[in-house]
């Protein structure tokens, strides 16, 4: 009775150092290198839109361009200074499981993209929104 008793106590105990264990750890992002969230956007999405050339929106004018829903460019033009930031707009279709994540690179104004194309065959629309201090540098990369 006493063995079991400790037994549960050692796992009452051992159970939040799993679970903390479990938790994935976060990525320190930039503040200055943001995602704006497209969810509920009417973005254009490209058929044949490449991932590797997003479009760069450096005023109002060019996000009426590349965004022609005023609803969406309402919501943009509120998380965005264009006086001191730009915008990259990767829109492509491809597997549901692509992912598109950003690191910023130590020491530099320079931003890296990395997409990881999915494994599933269905085709979905894709639209990632990133805020960038102007005059930064960007390149993307392709992991497969």
């Amino acid at each position: 009775m006493k063995t079991r008793l400790l037994a549960l106590a050692v796992c009452g105990l051992m159970l939040p150092l799993t679970a903390a264990a479990e938790k994935p750890k976060e990525e320190k992002k930039d503040a200055a290198i943001r995602e704006i969230d497209t969810k509920g956007l009417k973005l254009p999405i490209s058929r044949d839109g490449n991932v590797n050339k997003p479009t760069t929106i450096t005023s109002p004018e060019e996000l009426a361009k590349a965004v022609p829903d005023e609803e969406a460019q309402a919501k943009i033009k509120k998380e965005v200074d264009f006086a001191k930031q730009q915008l990259l707009l990767f829109s492509w279709s491809g597997s549901g499981g692509d992912k598109l994540s950003f690191a910023t690179v130590e020491g530099k104004n320079e931003v890296m993209f990395a997409f990881k194309k999915g494994l599933t065959l269905d085709l979905r629309a894709h639209a990632h929104l990133f805020v960038l201090p102007k005059g930064t540098a960007w390149k993307v990369a392709a992991q497969f």
